[in-house]
């Protein structure tokens, strides 16, 4: 609150200003000016009633709650200002944040306590039309869950105890197959890639060897090279969010054996690049995040499916585990946390079922079917 004077065409007049804050929501104020007041005396009495009636303005707001939009900012800064064990990064946070604004837009104005299920099965309803896959559904169902539960923990709705999305089922949706290369065709892309002299070549074939990141492979170092040991250590990797160097998504440095093959391409790069920092080359598609693209077209151009640049570190932990290496050996050496993830490429491998058919003994032998064959000519 203040009163402040000015002068305007010769004469001294006053301006009060009021504003009042609420103290259960920083982000709820009411503000009031008023110019034009003749005397001292006269602004103090306007500013008596100016603050009574902001105070009642904010009274009234907070009696009523805030609304949802007001719900999900207050949230999204409270997670900025004092971090969550839920999401690693302030990005991480504005994803969701991102995504809160962009599919519940429709509740905005209104308050959390009069949402219904009905308002939470339309959103789902929405998703579902768009396309969206169950896991993508899930996410916001829960995200949308955390942010009522974040509200009612915080005091900041009233006559509300749970969310509209609360134990609301997800629809299932049949299941994609996911896309992979299987041996016969990574070995005829690293063929190819080669054969060609494709500039992508070593990248491809360092992330087949390896099971690494993009982002982690942009950051190898020639320090990260162990030759003594025969390792690479797997310590940084490149956020082209940010624009720098940071940790790996796992949060901790890993560990890949160099076998022979791999052993071969990092020596054929030391020839290439074991001048610079980098063990792999600077590309122009890879610094603008597009490594996804020379990938697909390279595979459309040799007749084979098209995958992104990801899936070459699904086929890594599928060809390992296909071979016969332990699970928690491939999460180990590829940094892999979740085992849901690690049972999709499994089931790829077909690690569970091999070898499960082959006591069945259904099919006639070739010496009975013959026998029966000379029992007919014989008669």
């Amino acid at each position: 609150m203040s009163i402040k004077e000015y002068h305007e065409n010769g004469k001294t007049l006053f301006e009060v200003y009021v504003h009042v804050k609420s103290s259960s929501d920083p982000l709820l104020r009411v503000q009031r000016r008023k110019r034009n007041i003749q005397s001292m005396r006269e602004a103090a009495k306007e500013e008596i009633r100016m603050t009574k009636d902001s105070l009642m303005e904010l009274g009234a707001l907070e009696e009523k709650g805030n609304t949802w939009e007001r719900i999900i900012e207050l949230w999204y800064y409270d997670q900025i200002q004092n971090g969550s064990d839920r999401y690693a990064n302030k990005f991480t946070i504005e994803d969701y944040h991102k995504m809160l604004r962009r599919y519940t837009a429709d509740w905005f104005k209104r308050r959390p306590q009069e949402l219904t299920r009905g308002d939470g099965k339309r959103v789902l309803e929405n998703l579902y039309v768009l396309g969206k896959s169950k896991s993508y559904i899930m996410k916001i169902k829960n995200t949308i869950n955390v942010v009522f539960q974040w509200a009612i923990d915080n005091r900041q709705v009233k006559d509300l105890l749970f969310s509209p999305m609360q134990g609301m089922k997800i629809d299932k949706k049949e299941e994609k197959f996911p896309e992979i290369l299987n041996l016969t065709e990574i070995r005829t892309l690293l063929f190819e890639a080669k054969r060609r002299s494709h500039e992508w070549y070593p990248v491809w074939a360092m992330a087949l060897l390896t099971g690494m990141r993009s982002g982690e492979l942009y950051a190898l170092e020639w320090n990260d090279i162990d030759f003594e040991n025969k390792l690479v250590r797997v310590k940084q990797s490149f956020s082209k969010r940010t624009n720098e160097i940071k940790s790996t998504k796992a949060g901790y440095w890993r560990n890949v054996p160099i076998s022979v093959e791999l052993n071969n391409l990092i020596v054929e790069l030391k020839s290439f690049t074991g001048h610079d920092r980098w063990v792999l080359p600077r590309l122009r598609d890879w610094e603008r995040g597009e490594q996804a693209k020379p990938l697909r077209a390279f595979l459309k151009d040799i007749g084979l499916p098209s995958v992104k640049f990801h899936t070459l570190r699904a086929c890594f932990a599928t060809q390992l585990l296909a071979s016969g290496v332990e699970t928690s050996k491939v999460m180990k050496i590829g940094g892999w946390k979740d085992l849901k993830t690690m049972q999709i490429y499994m089931r790829l491998a077909g690690v569970d079922e091999r070898g499960a058919t082959e006591n069945l003994r259904f099919l006639p032998s070739d010496e009975a079917v013959m026998g029966k064959v000379a029992q007919l000519f014989s008669m």
